[in-house]
């Protein structure tokens, strides 16, 4: 050899060249020097180069004069002389004898022994010897090799490659030193390729090949698991994997295969051997690479195991579980099979019309497993599509009396006032169902709707907060034609409940009730509560988290313009209200009412009697009348039609319609604290319009509004009773307590650049923030009495505030007031929805 200190070169066969690192090499050299016999340990993976580096050794031991021995029994060690060098090779394998007469030769003084071994598995006894020998040398570590290794090699062998075609080499093989060697031997050293050796890639593919297939099941398992889906770990956590494939040479140090080895596995694995691994739960998952490898195949066990991950995929990531199940069908799973749960996959990512018109398609029968599923996401979609009473239709061809339907099928016949079907659902034999947390949930759901059907309410809430608690600990995020949270905030609105109400919306929203897809409708009826509570900010914020859109569903939209209209009314000028009132027209027009949305229907009644737009909303209304009527007009759910009547009837000045609803409420007064609230406050409100102004009956009356989550109707009555008297005191009393109920906050203003004040911007800031709000109804034309009435002041106050812009704009006349209070409201510190218009309107 020319160079003894170098790595042997390639053989006459072509063998690959001995790539040992630089720290091998250099124990190597020093063997050769010292004077000692050598005690080392040779380690290192499969294809690593033990044996060769023993041959080396015993080369050079021999070219220096020293006897050799090599061990192949026990009776060979204890005959060798003491002077001999006894080398023995995979000694991790080797008979418990050869290993003890090793360990007897280790303890004998200046006898030498060199062995190699795998790094595992190590019986105890191999790992004693290998610590002995440790402890006289460092071990040689062989595997990895570097880029510096390589290069030296190159140099021993007289075999040059390109720097690029190294580190691609080095790269693909994971530095394993067995795979960089044969890497090596089949290269060409003119290389031109610059596209990452995908020939290299083929040329060593079956040699891998042949390797993995002689493992034993559980470690080929575990490799193909590795290769197949990079971040998986194998099933079996006591195999050692990482440890076996290493020492076999197909993993590196750290579990993860060589890049080389993880495209030889797939390129060669059998579709067989994929659907096997594939088939078994928990082994591989539904990855891109997977479906990729298994697209086109159809098998039973490969469209089950795409079932269940399609399955497991949804709540996580609908459309992926979508891609899933539609696999499952090129696979050969039932086809209703899959379009149920393909219709599942559409809900829960939000496309209501498109799960529909999957199902619509489908036309899955009763015969089928599927039925039930089916039934289901049909009765939700049309929920969300805003038709309670096509919701429950569906379930009335659902004969199958499970918890979840019966349910379903409760909240929707309940909903659309159909007090048939919940005879049917009471006579139904009851379901035999094991009592988990979701039957529990159910039933209490069932149990506390019926309760509000009757005059004895006072456990519903109960049984309603209690089934939402339930639902949320099951997980459950099935379709439903309502959620439980919702159900309980609705309910414990109208009981005047408004604490209850926040709180469990609240927790709905923080522990994602109902799962992804029911997030926007919570939201949107915290929004509500919010609007309640008298917290504007609050409502917008919960408002803008719901992210209405046009694809929005028609249940949801239609609410999130309730709450935009129920804000505008009470927070912003009164110009704003005709253009938010002309969107909201389009929800309501493709809307049915239910009789869990009987709020936001008031809401949109009152706004359109004050617009004169009563005709649109009216059907609404005598709609919503005949379904409660059908279900007997229970007090929990028809106090705020009927509050909503009142005023209408007050708007629309026609006072005989005043009665039917005023009687309604003394009706259900003894039944629910809101109804009685109502009920006195209408009575109140009624003297109030007759000129009798009792302060302190309309100030209880007030109070007592705002404690059932009518604050802003108590300002409103106070308001009145202000403007209908003479006496200062009672107006200065009255309007305080307006003040106190609803105070008037102003939307923050935008965030950007301030811009350089102009004249508009000087002039607002001459004006206090009440009297710019005096300022914009002033433009908008409204006389003192107007003013005082929209803002909880007496008409004197303003003509005060009026009095005083006059004097600080120096306006000469009013048509000068009027200009240049535009000029002043123009300021940018004045939200946009908030301006005034340019159309100067008169009473």
């Amino acid at each position: 050899m020319a160079n003894p200190s170098a790595p042997a070169s390639a053989g006459a066969l072509g063998a690959s060249p001995l790539l040992l690192p630089r720290p091998v090499r250099n124990h190597l050299d020093a063997l050769s020097r010292e004077p000692a016999a050598p005690r080392v340990l040779v380690v290192g993976p499969a294809g690593s180069g033990r044996s060769r580096v023993l041959r080396e050794i015993a080369r050079r031991l021999g070219r220096d004069g020293r006897p050799v021995v090599t061990a192949d029994a026990a009776a060979t060690v204890d005959a060798a002389p003491a002077e001999a060098v006894v080398l023995a090779d995979d000694v991790h394998t080797s008979a418990g004898e050869l290993i003890a007469a090793l360990a007897r030769r280790v303890q004998t003084p200046g006898a030498g022994v060199v062995v190699a071994s795998a790094p595992w598995p190590l019986p105890d006894p191999v790992r004693e010897l290998a610590t002995s020998l440790e402890k006289a040398h460092p071990p040689l570590v062989l595997g990895h090799v570097t880029r510096v290794d390589v290069l030296d090699a190159c140099a021993g062998s007289g075999r040059f490659w390109a720097p690029r075609c190294i580190d691609d080499i080095l790269e693909l093989a994971g530095h394993l030193a067995w795979l960089v060697g044969e890497a090596l031997v089949v290269h060409e050293q003119d290389c031109e390729d610059e596209s990452g050796h995908p020939a290299l890639r083929e040329e060593l593919r079956d040699l891998i090949a042949h390797r993995i297939a002689s493992l034993e099941p559980p470690l080929l398992a575990a490799i193909e698991t590795l290769c197949l889906s990079p971040g998986t770990l194998p099933l079996d956590e006591d195999a050692h994997w990482a440890l076996a494939g290493h020492a076999r040479g197909l993993l590196m140090r750290n579990g993860h295969p060589a890049p080389v080895v993880r495209d030889a596995v797939r390129a060669t694995i059998s579709v067989d051997r994929l659907f096997e691994l594939y088939a078994t739960p928990g082994r591989l998952p539904p990855d891109a690479e997977m479906r990729r490898l298994l697209s086109g195949f159809s098998d039973p066990r490969l469209a089950t195991a795409l079932l269940l991950d399609g399955d497991a995929a949804l709540g996580r990531d609908p459309r992926r579980a979508d891609e899933l199940f539609r696999a499952a069908g090129e696979a050969g799973a039932d086809g209703l099979a899959v379009a149920t749960r393909r219709a599942r996959a559409a809900w829960n990512a939000g496309e209501v019309d498109t799960a529909g018109a999957i199902l619509d398609r489908a036309a899955v029968g009763p015969a089928h497993p599927s039925f039930p599923t089916a039934t289901a996401i049909t009765g939700a979609v049309w929920a969300a599509r805003a038709d309670l009473p096509m919701s429950s239709a569906v379930f009335t061809r659902a004969d199958v009396p499970s918890p979840d339907l019966v349910a379903a099928g409760t909240i929707a016949a309940v909903g659309a006032g159909d007090a048939e079907r919940l005879v049917e659902l009471d006579a139904a034999p009851p379901a035999r169902a094991l009592p988990s947390t979701l039957v529990v949930a159910q039933e209490l759901l069932v149990r506390g709707l019926r309760t509000t059907l009757g005059t004895r309410v006072p456990t519903c809430l109960s049984d309603l907060v209690r089934a939402t608690e339930m639902y949320t600990a099951s997980g459950c995020d099935a379709p439903v034609p309502e959620i439980p949270a919702v159900l309980a905030t609705v309910a414990a609105l109208s009981l005047g409940d408004l604490h209850v109400a926040a709180n469990v919306i609240s927790d709905a929203v923080r522990s994602r009730h109902g799962g992804a897809w029911a997030q926007q409708r919570l939201l949107l009826w915290q929004a509500w509560v919010a609007v309640q509570r008298e917290r504007p900010h609050d409502a917008e914020a919960a408002l803008r988290a719901a992210g209405v859109a046009t694809t929005t569903p028609a249940r949801e939209r239609v609410l999130a313009d309730a709450v935009a209209i129920a804000l505008t009314r009470r927070y912003a000028d009164p110009s704003a209200l005709p253009p938010v009132w002309r969107r909201a027209r389009e929800s309501i027009l493709r809307a049915r009412f239910d009789v869990y949305s009987l709020i936001p229907l008031a809401e949109f009644a009152v706004s359109a009697a004050r617009l004169g737009d009563m005709d649109r909303v009216q059907p609404h209304l005598d709609d919503a009348a005949a379904a409660l009527a059908r279900l007997g007009d229970p007090p929990v759910w028809s106090s705020h039609l009927h509050w909503a009547g009142l005023h209408c009837s007050i708007h629309l000045n026609r006072p005989h319609d005043l009665r039917p609803h005023a009687r309604a409420l003394l009706s259900a007064a003894p039944h629910t604290r809101l109804a009685a609230t109502m009920a006195q406050a209408g009575r109140v409100w009624t003297e109030v319009l007759t000129g009798k102004v009792d302060v302190d009956a309309i100030e209880h009356a007030a109070l007592g509004l705002a404690s059932v989550g009518l604050a802003w109707d108590g300002a409103r009555l106070a308001g009145h009773g202000a403007g209908r008297t003479d006496d200062r005191r009672a107006i200065a009393r009255l309007l305080a307590c307006a003040r106190h109920l609803h105070p008037r906050e102003v939307l923050d203003p935008p965030v950007g650049p301030v811009p350089e004040a102009g004249p508009s911007a000087r002039g607002a800031e001459v004006l206090s923030a009440r009297e710019r709000e005096v300022a914009a109804l002033v433009v908008q034309g409204k006389t003192y009495a107007e003013i005082g009435e929209s803002i909880f002041i007496s008409p004197r106050t303003a003509e005060h505030h009026i009095a005083r812009i006059r004097r600080r704009l120096e306006a000469t006349s009013r048509s000068d007031l009027i200009a240049k209070l535009r000029l002043v409201l123009e300021d940018a510190t004045i939200p946009g929805d908030l301006r005034p218009s340019r159309r100067v309107e008169r009473a």
